[in-house]
């Protein structure tokens, strides 16, 4: 071994055998903060559990999280869940509905039923939830340039209730045009 090799050895000796002697030395003094050599330290831990889009029940129901973002989460789901046509999962975060079939069309007819067309809510890629509003059991969520999603709380659960597209009424229910005011001018 070279001298420094010795060195370290010899100095990570010296400092486990002052830690030993620490750690003796106050096991005699009655102190709470030491642990013997045969004692367990008990340890716990906590889950955390992050919403996804893809995990409409967890994402609605964990506790622990606040209600603006289980509302988003909700949306988020709800979203997801009318892009892949999955009527168990829009159903289900729906209020009032259950699926009885599965596929889009099963989707849209849920959906229907809220007086929601499937095709006016964004794609998940598109969906940009700027706003959340909470008051007791009623929220809403507004998507950007989309329109707005309201919700109310079953059961522990936020459910989508209806959806208003941000459609001006004034330019005859088309979007209106980007650098136009509602009203359909051009913006100065």
């Amino acid at each position: 071994m070279n001298r420094t090799t010795v060195l370290i050895v010899f100095l990570v000796i010296i400092g486990a055998g002052v830690a030993a002697a620490a750690l003796v030395s106050s096991s005699g003094s009655g102190s709470s903060d030491t642990v013997s050599v045969g004692e367990t330290i008990p340890t716990t831990t906590s889950a955390t559990t992050t919403p996804t889009a893809r995990t409409a029940t967890t994402s609605t129901t964990t506790s622990g999280q606040s209600s603006s973002a289980q509302v988003e989460a909700t949306v988020t789901s709800y979203v997801q869940a009318a892009e892949e046509g999955d009527a168990t999962t829009l159903c289900g975060l729906q209020v009032g509905t259950s699926a009885g079939a599965s596929g889009a069309a099963a989707a849209q007819a849920c959906a229907s039923k809220a007086a929601i067309t499937l095709t006016d809510l964004p794609g998940l890629s598109q969906l940009k939830v700027t706003d959340v509003k909470v008051s007791g059991d009623k929220a809403t969520a507004q998507l950007l340039r989309i329109g707005q999603i309201t919700l109310v709380k079953v059961d522990g659960s936020w459910k989508v209730s209806s959806f208003s597209p941000a459609r001006s009424k004034r330019n005859g229910g088309a979007e209106a045009p980007s650098g136009a005011d509602v009203g359909g001018t051009a913006a100065d």
